[in-house]
């Protein structure tokens, strides 16, 4: 009797662990700036852990995606050494220009963007160092297989 009272105890706070760790996980919504990982591929992980960011971005704000650009880099190691067009995830300070505005909705860990009349569903992982963003299998005549990798950028933001 002891060691089935041991073994249904072992059970029930594996599944009890298991549960805590499934929903540590959860992401409800983004919020602020966020960065593409520069050194990432289609579906592939940034292979620098994230410590270079794309100079293109989002400001997730209010049920909508903005599109963001960093206007004042002067960066030169960014994929295919084309200056400018990446930064330093730890920079202080960044200026910005602002694009199209695009409707999204935070629902069950995925981000829905709403655009020319299709919603994609995009499911968010969260990874040690960026949010993971994988398209549905069930993709919009406009989206691909491209993943994001995103990070929030936490310096100063200036608004051209």
């Amino acid at each position: 009797m002891k060691l089935f009272n041991k073994s249904l105890f072992s059970s029930i706070l594996f599944l009890i662990l298991l549960s805590n760790f499934s929903f540590a996980n959860e992401i409800k919504e983004l919020n602020g700036y966020w960065f593409e990982c520069e050194f990432s591929g289609k579906t592939e992980p940034p292979e620098d852990n994230c410590k270079m960011l794309d100079d293109d971005g989002f400001l997730f704000k209010n049920n909508y995606a903005v599109h963001i650009k960093n206007i004042n880099s002067k960066e030169k190691n960014c994929k295919k050494q084309r200056v400018g067009q990446c930064f330093l995830a730890n920079e202080t300070s960044i200026k910005i220009k602002k694009g199209r505005k695009d409707k999204i909705i935070f629902k069950n860990s995925n981000l829905i963007l709403s655009f020319l009349g299709c919603d994609q569903h995009y499911k968010l992982m969260q990874k040690k160092s960026y949010v993971q963003a994988i398209p549905n299998s069930k993709k919009c005549f406009w989206a691909g297989k491209k993943n994001f990798f995103l990070k929030q950028f936490s310096g100063t933001i200036i608004e051209d």
